[in-house]
């Protein structure tokens, strides 16, 4: 038995663990096409509780050092599907411009036989600046100094579109924090896909119609499969509009 055991250790030593599993980390570093879909539940105005879907398309460029990653996220679009034809979200280009470029940090982790990226929990707040962006009550006056115009259209705040009915239209203005955490179920040399965790506080600090002013509560769906983002590789010079123009091709699964 010692003599057969000694030979299975030499095996190993010789010919290295099996060959599902590389025990070095896998370069994922370069650009990368990157979809997130966060699924909600929504209390619209006059139509009460709906399901909205947002769906941002990103740029990232991943920087590697053996299992450490450093994420640069470029948004290229938002938007949103409702389960109700009667509401309708809507994120101008301005909202989209000036989001701001994240830089996240993340890393692969061994699991099982497979590799996996995780990305811990990471706020961002829009509109306001907080000395604790975790922590500090979002503020609801609008006047409060803290606020600025993000997207530079002249109103507190960041500003979308809403529309009910097809009767009830107007802007609102808001301020978020948002927070997220990314965990893949799929990694491989060319695609990266897996689940998002994440969580989302709102405050309206004004609107164009006074029938949309009014707070809304926006809650994850408590599915986690309908939270999810899709990655791709793509060349170094490929940038969002080319992204956009090939998506469904990009993010076809």
């Amino acid at each position: 038995m010692q003599r057969w055991f000694s030979l299975v250790a030499l095996g190993i030593l010789l010919v290295g663990w099996p060959s599902s599993f590389a025990a070095q980390p896998p370069d994922i570093s370069g650009a990368w096409a990157h979809l997130q879909v966060t699924s909600s539940l929504t209390n619209a105005p006059v139509l009460g509780t709906i399901n909205l879907k947002t769906i941002t398309t990103l740029r990232l460029e991943v920087t590697q050092k053996g299992t450490d990653l450093s994420i640069v996220f470029e948004p290229c679009a938002v938007e949103s599907e409702s389960s109700s034809p009667f509401f309708k979200v809507i994120f101008p280009e301005a909202f989209v411009k000036y989001m701001g470029i994240d830089t996240k940090p993340a890393r692969l982790e061994a699991v099982g036989n497979e590799w996996r990226l995780f990305q811990p929990r990471y706020t961002i707040v829009r509109g306001v600046r907080l000395q604790d962006p975790e922590r500090d009550p979002l503020p609801t006056d609008p006047n409060d100094p803290r606020i600025f115009d993000q997207d530079k259209d002249g109103k507190p705040g960041m500003t979308i579109r809403v529309s009910v009915l097809g009767i009830i239209e107007g802007e609102i203005y808001i301020i978020q924090r948002d927070w997220n955490s990314l965990r893949s179920t799929v990694l491989t040399p060319t695609i990266i896909d897996g689940l998002i965790e994440w969580g989302s506080e709102q405050v309206v600090l004004g609107a164009s119609n006074p029938l949309l002013a009014g707070q809304s509560e926006n809650t994850p769906d408590p599915k986690p499969e309908n939270s999810y983002f899709r990655t791709t590789r793509i060349s170094a010079n490929t940038d969002c509009a080319q992204i956009l123009k090939e998506r469904d091709k990009l993010f076809a699964r």
